[in-house]
C-alpha cells in the first residue's frame, strides 16, 4: 500500500467512521451509505483522514462499499504535500453565491444562522470566553468585515470574545425555549457585516455544577452546514484544552485553504473553457416553460421571508432510519436522490405543477474543481444554488404510493437527471454571476417556483457537551425582516437524531399571496408519503449496483449545442462517479 499497512488505514478509518456517526464501534465490512452517510459527512471524513495522514477523496468514500475497500485505495499524506496553513487575511472576491445576496436585495445584517449546543457544567465565564477566543482566531472569516473597498479579514485577535459573547443566568435550571428564542432574536439585531459583528454568542449559564447552553448566532454570509460541523467540533476541543491547563489555540487543527484563496480560485474557474462550455447545458434548463402556477408572480416589494407562512413536518425514525440508510443503498441511490424522488412523484400530483417543474437546488459548493484545496476545515458560505428541470409526466400513476412501479420509474429518471448535471452545479452559479455575458442571459429566464435544500445529518447522539439541543434546534436559513423571498415555495430539510433513530424534519415557507397553506401542506404531506412509498419499494427491489458508465439522462435532452464531447471525458468519468449533491 505504499507505505500504509491496510490493517492500520482499516483501524483509522473504522474510528473516523465511529466518531462521526456517534457509534461504537465500526468494522471493515461496514458501508459509508448504509451507515446513513452523505456527502457532507464525506467532506468530514475526508479531512479527518488527511489529519490522520492518510489521503482518500469524497468521490471514494461516497463509491466505495466498505471500509475494507477505501482502506485499500487510502494513500499515504507525505508531510511535504501537507499544505501550510493559509491565515486568510486580507481581500476577498465575491463568490457568485455572495453575489446571489446581493441580487436577492433587503438587509444583509440580520441574514443569520444559529444553533444552540450543551455547554458543560464547569464551563465559567472566562472559560467560554477563552473558547470563543480561540475559535474567532482560528477562522478567519469570523473576523470579516465589508466597507467601501468591498470584504476583507482582519487578523486574528481583531475580535474579541468578549466584545461577541453575553451570559445569561437561569440560576439551576434549562433556558426555556423562549428565552432562547429571545436572545437569539436581540443577537441577530446586534450583527453588522459594515461594523464587522459577524459573531454573536449567548451563554445561558445554569450554574457551576450543571451543564448550561449556548447559542450561536452568525451572518449567514461566513457559515452554511459543514462549517456548522467544524466550529462545534473545535469548541469541544477547545474546551478540552482549556480543562486541562493548557492554551486553547494549540488544540485547533490548522486551516489547509483559506476563504479568501478558495475565493480566488473560483474567479479563475469562472473564467475557464470548461465553465465556458456549460453555457449551453445551463441555458436548456432554464427555458421556458416549467413554472409553478400560483395566483400571482413572487413580489420581491412584498412577500418578504418575515411575512412568510410556515409548516414544519417530522417524518418519524421508523420510516426515516431505513429511508436514508438500508434503502438508500438497496436502491443504489443516494439520499439525495431518494428524498429528490419522493418530492418528484409529490410534484406529480401537485395542482399548481404543470408536466415539467423547475426547481432550485442548493449543494455544499466544496466540490473538486481541478485546484489543489483541502476545504474540510474551512469555515464559509460555500452553497452553490442550480436550477434542474424535473420531467412529471407519467409519475402520477396511482401505484406510486404503494411503491409500485411508477416509484421505480422516477427514482430512475432522478438519478440519471442528478447525474448529469455537470460538476454537480458549481459551473451555473459561476456563469450566473462571474460571467458578465452569460450571467445576463439566465439572469433573464423565470425563476424556479420551488427552492430545495437538504443539509444532512445535524448534531449527533447522546446530546453530549457541544452537541446540538434538540428542545433548541438550529435555524439554516433565518433571513431578518424585510428580506425577500427567493421562491414562492421552499423547504429545507434535515436530520436530526432522538432516541428512536434519525427523524427527517422539514421546513416549508411560502409567499401568502402566491399559494396557501392548504396548497403548501398537501404537497409537503404528499412528500412524506411517497418517501414512505419507497422504503415499500425498495422492499420488493433486488439491491441494485449503481452504473459505472457516464449516464445520459433519457428524460431531460442535453440542450442544442451541448455534445458530450464538450465537456471532456475526464469530467463524465467524474460525473459518472458522482453521487450527491449536497
Amino acid at each position: 500500500m505504499r507505505g500504509i499497512d491496510v490493517t492500520e488505514a482499516e483501524r483509522i478509518l473504522c474510528g473516523v467512521l465511529a466518531d462521526l456517526f456517534g457509534i461504537p464501534e465500526v468494522g471493515p465490512q461496514d458501508g459509508f451509505v448504509p451507515l446513513g452517510g452523505d456527502s457532507i459527512i464525506a467532506v468530514q471524513v475526508v479531512g479527518a483522514a488527511r489529519r490522520a495522514g492518510l489521503r482518500i477523496t469524497v468521490r471514494d468514500v461516497l463509491t466505495l462499499p466498505d471500509v475494507a475497500a477505501l482502506a485499500a485505495v487510502a494513500r499515504p499524506l507525505a508531510p511535504a504535500a501537507r499544505p501550510a496553513a493559509d491565515d486568510g487575511v486580507g481581500p476577498v472576491r465575491p463568490t457568485p453565491v455572495m453575489h446571489w445576496l446581493d441580487g436577492r436585495g433587503g438587509p444583509a445584517d440580520r441574514y443569520h444562522q444559529y444553533l444552540v449546543v450543551r455547554t458543560p457544567a464547569g464551563l465559567g465565564e472566562q472559560g467560554a470566553a477563552e473558547v470563543l477566543q480561540a475559535v474567532l482566531d482560528r477562522h478567519d472569516m469570523l473576523r470579516v468585515v465589508r466597507d467601501g473597498s468591498g470584504w476583507r479579514t482582519r487578523p486574528a485577535g481583531s475580535v474579541r470574545a468578549a466584545e461577541c459573547l453575553r451570559r445569561v443566568a437561569t440560576e439551576g435550571r434549562e433556558a426555556t425555549v423562549e428565552e432562547v428564542g429571545r436572545e437569539v432574536h436581540a443577537a441577530r439585531d446586534r450583527l453588522s457585516v459594515g461594523g464587522g459583528v459577524i459573531v454573536q454568542a449567548v451563554w445561558f449559564d445554569a450554574g457551576a455544577d450543571l451543564p448550561g447552553a449556548l447559542a450561536l448566532v452568525v451572518n449567514h454570509v461566513v457559515v452554511d452546514g459543514i462549517s456548522w460541523r467544524v466550529l462545534t467540533g473545535d469548541l469541544a476541543r477547545a474546551w478540552e484544552a482549556v480543562a486541562a491547563g493548557r492554551a486553547p489555540a494549540g488544540a485547533l487543527d490548522p486551516v489547509a485553504t483559506s476563504f479568501r484563496r478558495w475565493s480566488e480560485l473560483l474567479a479563475a474557474e469562472a473564467a475557464a473553457e470548461r465553465t465556458a462550455a456549460e453555457a449551453p447545458y445551463w441555458s436548456g434548463v432554464v427555458r421556458p416553460g416549467a413554472g409553478i402556477a400560483g395566483r400571482r408572480p413572487l413580489d420581491p416589494a412584498r412577500d418578504h421571508e418575515d411575512r412568510a407562512g410556515h409548516l414544519a413536518l417530522s417524518l418519524p425514525a421508523a420510516t426515516a432510519g431505513p429511508l436514508l440508510t438500508s434503502v438508500a443503498d438497496r436502491l443504489g441511490a443516494d439520499a439525495n436522490e431518494v428524498l429528490l424522488t419522493g418530492l418528484s412523484l409529490a410534484l406529480a400530483r401537485w395542482r399548481p405543477c404543470g408536466p415539467e417543474v423547475l426547481v432550485e437546488l442548493e449543494g455544499h459548493g466544496r466540490e473538486d474543481i481541478g485546484a489543489e484545496a483541502d476545504l474540510s476545515r474551512t469555515v464559509g458560505w460555500f452553497t452553490t444554488l442550480f436550477p434542474t428541470r424535473f420531467v412529471l409526466n407519467g409519475l402520477d400513476g396511482a401505484d406510486a404510493e404503494d411503491g409500485g412501479p411508477t416509484a421505480g420509474e422516477a427514482l430512475r429518471r432522478v438519478r440519471e437527471q442528478l447525474r448529469a448535471i455537470p460538476r454537480k452545479g458549481i459551473g451555473y452559479g459561476l456563469l450566473r454571476h462571474l460571467d458578465p455575458v452569460v450571467g445576463e442571459e439566465l439572469a433573464a429566464a423565470e425563476p424556479a417556483g420551488l427552492g430545495f435544500n437538504y443539509l444532512g445529518r445535524l448534531g449527533g447522539p447522546g446530546g453530549g457537551d457541544w452537541q446540538l439541543l434538540p428542545a433548541h434546534g438550529a435555524r439554516l436559513d433565518a433571513p431578518g425582516p424585510g428580506m425577500p423571498m427567493a421562491h414562492a415555495v421552499e423547504v429545507n430539510a434535515f436530520v436530526l437524531e432522538s432516541a428512536d433513530g434519525p427523524v427527517l424534519h422539514a421546513d416549508w415557507a411560502w409567499a401568502d399571496g402566491v399559494h396557501d397553506e392548504a396548497e403548501v401542506r398537501a404537497l409537503a404531506e404528499g412528500w412524506f408519503r411517497m418517501l414512505g412509498a419507497l422504503v415499500v419499494h425498495a422492499g420488493r427491489t433486488t439491491p441494485t449496483v449503481p452504473s459505472v458508465q457516464p449516464p445520459v439522462p433519457s428524460t431531460v435532452p442535453p440542450a442544442s449545442g451541448l455534445t458530450l464531447d464538450a465537456i471532456g471525458q475526464d469530467e463524465l468519468d467524474e460525473l459518472a462517479a458522482s453521487l450527491d449533491l449536497l
